[in-house]
């Protein structure tokens, strides 16, 4: 019997149709009818594509842009409602295909294991998963296929969530409505107790927050007021680290990054926890 999947992509200012996993993800969806898709558009108008007149489709506008958390929580209620067995979170620069899909509906699901997630490359590099009980870095170990009771964490798109985990976290901290939401989630379900399998599967992925030169000073707010967050509310234990770390990335920032309101920025960020201490 084939697991029930949810896929639920987010969508910004990005039509279906233009995404690198739409040929696959329509594929499956004409093939399979336990496979469904929640589209969940960020974008500032609503577009039109065939995909969104499938019954096994829905597609939802929301032109406030509220970013991921809300998204997968409707997703989550989408789950729900239809009776899922395992929701794929994706986002529009994501590179899926019909092996990686059909390994989610044919593969055995362990009663242990609560999240499935790609190994992810970025131009080469291995972004996604690492091993997460020391503050993550540039030098953060790199986990290979197999099941792990050891603290992961993986990027938000790729993964998968069992019905076990989603009853358990009810749904996503909006807190983390765009950055910190993947740190947020693994850490729950280190805290749970649960075990993460990372599958022997190769995805690609362009993430735009490894390049300083593409990042926006807004995004770049965004991103380190939610550092500053999970630092100090959730994974407390690494916070002091989290504090030394951002005056070395403010040094580094000065010297490598053109954007001087980075770097600013950072060590606005560093003092302002400093005084705080």
């Amino acid at each position: 019997m084939e697991n029930k999947l949810v896929i639920t992509i987010v969508l910004y200012q990005t039509e279906i149709s233009q995404t690198p996993s739409y040929d696959y993800i329509k594929e499956i969806i004409n093939k399979k009818n336990f496979v469904h898709l929640l589209v969940y558009d960020n974008s500032q108008k609503p577009q039109e594509n065939e995909l969104f007149y499938y019954d096994n489709v829905h597609y939802i506008h929301d032109e406030t842009n509220p970013g991921l958390a809300k998204a997968y929580n409707i997703g989550i209620k989408y789950f729900n409602q239809i009776q899922g067995g395992l929701l794929l979170l994706l986002d529009q620069d994501s590179l899926l295909d019909s092996t990686y899909l059909d390994t989610l509906l044919t593969m055995s699901l362990e009663d242990e294991v609560v999240a499935y997630v790609p190994i992810v490359f970025s131009h080469g590099r291995q972004i996604s998963p690492v091993f997460s009980d020391q503050y993550i870095g540039c030098r953060s170990e790199l986990p290979k296929a197999g099941i792990y009771s050891q603290r992961l964490m993986s990027i938000n798109s790729g993964a998968v969530l069992s019905k076990e985990l989603l009853k358990s976290i009810g749904f996503f901290n909006e807190e983390f409505p765009l950055d910190f939401l993947d740190h947020w989630l693994f850490y729950e379900i280190h805290q749970l107790g649960k075990k993460i399998c990372v599958l022997d599967y190769r995805m690609e992925h362009e993430l735009s927050v490894l390049n300083y030169e593409k990042l926006s000073s807004q995004r770049y707010e965004s991103i380190i007021r939610a550092e500053t967050l999970f630092y100090q509310k959730y994974d407390r234990n690494k916070f002091h680290t989290h504090r030394r770390h951002l005056l070395l990335r403010t040094i580094k920032q000065f010297f490598l990054v053109k954007n001087r309101n980075i770097w600013r920025r950072t060590f606005i960020e560093y003092q302002a926890l400093m005084k705080g201490k």
